[in-house]
């Protein structure tokens, strides 16, 4: 199954040859034109060159539901060609970043 860009006006020439040369960054590969995650199915990337504007906020995810333990998180938002956003999220900061 080939993999599909998030914004269709912003595509790779050859997706697959750029993941297989991207590094990867906690559960994301990352190349300098693309960041590459799995969806259901396949797999999906975000051209760089969509991305309008990105930021990092630290969060926290619930682990045991409403009441019990949280784990600290990153997440990485994405706002991309469209007006539409891209959440990403990551243990650590410097992976974020």
């Amino acid at each position: 199954m080939a993999m599909k860009s998030l914004c269709p006006e912003f595509v790779l020439l050859d997706p697959a040859a750029d993941r297989k040369a991207s590094e990867r960054v906690e559960q994301y590969r990352v190349s300098g034109a693309a960041i590459y995650f799995k969806t259901f199915p396949g797999e999906k990337y975000l051209p760089f060159s969509a991305v309008e504007w990105a930021w990092a906020q630290k969060s926290r995810v619930s682990l045991t539901g409403c009441c019990g333990s949280e784990l600290p998180v990153v997440i990485l938002r994405m706002k991309y060609s469209g007006g539409f956003y891209q959440n990403f999220t990551f243990e650590k900061q410097e992976s974020a970043d």
